[in-house]
């Protein structure tokens, strides 16, 4: 899942019913779900849908964080598909990358 966290004001899915969704499809069929949120506590976020602190990121949406997500997340989509396993360390990137730009602002 990425957002930027503006409200898109869903009439049909209420975040009790896509975290009810999320829920389902991690116990019956191992689905993982990753949560990637600009512009937000991406941590407080995801709990909202049933998806864990190790597997939320914030990240930066100018072009280089939004490009270093894509790659990030391919890398770890083709290890998952090898491997059956998302690694907790796959997401440092994107960590590193949001913490030297929070740093470096004015």
């Amino acid at each position: 899942i990425i957002t930027d966290g503006e409200e898109n004001s869903s009439r049909e899915y209420s975040y009790a019913r896509v975290k009810s969704l999320v829920e389902r499809q991690k116990a019956e069929y191992g689905w993982e779900f990753i949560f990637l949120g600009a512009n937000m506590d991406a941590i407080r976020a995801a709990s909202r849908f049933g998806i864990g602190a190790d597997r939320a990121v914030d990240y930066i949406s100018d072009s280089e964080g939004t490009r270093l997500n894509f790659k990030v997340m391919s890398t770890t989509v083709a290890r998952f598909r090898e491997s059956g396993i998302v690694e907790d360390s796959c997401f440092e990137e994107i960590r590193d990358y949001v913490k030297r730009r929070r740093k470096n602002k004015p």
